[in-house]
């Protein structure tokens, strides 16, 4: 019996069931129930200052670019003030990202690569603690579906080195011969070759940037494409349209902010943030300064250890076997943001987002190496690791499928059932930033206060801001006057009978 391949026509139609189903999926993680998820601090600020911005208030979270919250703001006056608009734009930023990578591979790796990258991309769980998968919890079920500055970011930073490999590689192959305008005419004609692709890149690049500053050492990343293809004086003109193509985008997009005096305000607080640190929980211990390490923890937390094995063995795979240009750039794309990353010594659980594009890009292309080096033996290696992704992927699917509002969120119906809906909190073991997005500065208050009349107090999980001990004995000691109930990760105490207790200097007093 002989084997017989595939026509082409199989192969077509077993592509393009592939890539319907892939994205099908992709599309489901990226947009089902975006706006059921808890809003997150973070995003408070930088939906408040984007709308600040669409209406010509310039002030706020200066400490970061506009670029991001000026579209969060286009948004929230195209569909309305809140989460959901700004969500949209950055899931969009996100699953733009895979088309990206899809588009931008398929040449050089090969379909299935492409797919692969894309689709990793896509259905990779990427939470920001532990819990990704805990609804109940209120996290995230993928922290690219929340309106933080990061999607887009990574969204203009994964287009801009795109868009210099396409500048680099030239138009199109025809047989063995390059139709690549580089390889014909005067030296300027070949210097300046495709230069639109590299005001693209430029532009992009800037808008990266000026949506969080921490892309700008991708620029070893893109000069390096040039350089591995040897193109010297390509490297020098296509550097001087992209650079010229960066500061257009970036002036006209910092203008508004105040130009000049918005760059150094936000390159002083970022150095100040530097030497300050911020307090992060990093393996249930308390750091000012983050180490270095505190990224890939975050990142095994955030993926899973499944997903952390498959990449790490796939990068691994695409250094190893007939690493080329692409891998190359792609690698010195990933270094450079680890690197970074790992040096600012401040470390969020969601920063290792920003590279996780390249990670995966790499590991698609080393699994489709891998199934060719020795077929089928090393094909079915390679069919049972990428096979591995689809139990996360699916738990991402559930948690994305059951994302509703949870702990804070949820907490103000809780309140109305026990007839406290207008009651004052008194806040334990909750940041205030936590839940004034909830609770208003006259209803919401920190445990650190002077004195007031209570009605309720809410306990939360963060460590750094422990109950204090009289607050905890009072309400010990009180046991019966109030009643006590949990809302998802939230320990709630509401005084019974429309009673209130006073705070004072030296703590909590009945009446």
């Amino acid at each position: 019996m002989t084997n017989r391949r595939p026509s082409p026509r199989a192969r077509t139609v077993g592509r393009s069931a592939a890539l319907v189903a892939v994205v099908l999926a992709g599309l489901f993680v990226a947009f089902r129930h975006i706006g059921q998820q808890t809003l997150y601090p973070d995003e408070l600020t930088y939906l408040s200052a984007a709308w600040d911005y669409v209406h010509g208030t310039f002030t706020a979270n200066l400490e970061h670019p506009p670029t991001a919250k000026y579209l969060y703001g286009i948004a929230q006056l195209v569909l309305g003030p809140g989460g959901l608009a700004p969500r949209l734009v950055a899931t969009s930023a996100a699953f733009g990202t895979g088309v990206v990578l899809f588009l931008w591979l398929r040449r050089p790796v090969g379909f299935w690569a492409a797919l692969a990258a894309a689709g990793l991309w896509w259905l990779t769980p990427r939470g920001d603690k532990p819990t990704w998968g805990d609804v109940a919890s209120g996290a995230a079920a993928r922290i690219d579906r929340l309106a933080l500055l990061e999607p887009v970011m990574v969204f203009f930073a994964v287009l801009a080195l795109a868009l210099t490999w396409r500048w680099a590689v030239g138009p199109a192959r025809s047989g063995r011969r390059t139709l690549d305008p580089a390889s014909e005419g005067s030296t300027a004609a070949r210097a300046f070759a495709g230069w639109p692709w590299m005001a693209l890149a430029g532009a992009a690049f800037a808008l990266s940037v000026t949506s969080k500053v921490s892309t700008a050492v991708l620029l070893v990343a893109i000069a390096a494409v040039p350089v591995l293809f040897r193109q010297w004086w390509r490297l020098l003109a296509g550097g001087v349209v992209a650079a010229v193509a960066f500061a257009v985008v970036f002036v006209v997009v910092y203008v508004p902010v105040g130009g000049v005096r918005a760059i150094q305000y936000m390159l002083d607080f970022q150095d100040e943030h530097n030497l300050k640190g911020h307090v992060t929980q990093v393996l249930g211990r308390d750091y000012q300064h983050s180490p270095w390490w505190a990224n890939f923890v975050y990142l095994q937390q955030g993926i899973g250890w499944t997903m952390l094995v498959v990449v790490v063995l796939g990068i691994t795979c695409a250094v190893v076997i007939r690493p080329d240009r692409l891998v190359a750039v792609l690698g010195i794309a990933l270094g450079s943001l680890i690197v970074f990353y790992c040096t600012v010594g401040v470390a969020l659980p969601h920063y290792y987002d920003a590279w996780m594009p390249f990670a995966l890009a790499l590991a698609a292309i080393g699994y489709v190496r891998l199934a060719r080096v020795r077929p089928p033996v090393t094909a079915v290696l390679a069919g049972v690791l990428v096979a591995a992704t689809v139990v996360p992927a699916a738990q991402l699917a559930v948690a994305v499928e059951q994302a509703r509002p949870a702990g804070l969120a949820a907490l103000q119906p809780a309140l109305a059932r026990h007839d406290a809906a207008d009651a004052r909190v008194l806040f334990a073991r909750l940041n205030r930033p936590a839940f004034a997005v909830y609770f208003r500065s006259d209803r919401g208050f920190m445990q650190y206060v002077d004195s007031g009349q209570y009605r309720v107090v809410v306990e939360g999980t963060d460590d750094r801001f422990p109950m204090t001990p009289a607050l905890r004995t009072f309400l010990t000691e009180h046991r019966s006057e109030f009643d006590s109930f949990r809302v998802d990760d939230l320990r709630v105490w509401v005084m019974r009978d429309g009673r209130s207790f006073t705070m004072t200097k030296t703590g909590p007093v009945e009446g």
